[in-house]
């Protein structure tokens, strides 16, 4: 499945991601941004 984000939603994801203090959210975050970009668990 292929997710498109709008540019600013990236933004505001990526700036989630630092400001966020719990690890695990972070990562979920970072799987949502990989994953836009055509990332995929076989790729890792």
């Amino acid at each position: 499945m292929q997710i498109f984000l709008t540019e600013e939603a990236c933004v505001a994801l990526r700036t989630q991601h630092w400001q966020e203090k719990k690890r695990r959210v972070a990562d979920r975050i970072t799987a949502v941004l990989l994953s836009d970009k055509g990332w995929s668990l076989s790729n890792c």
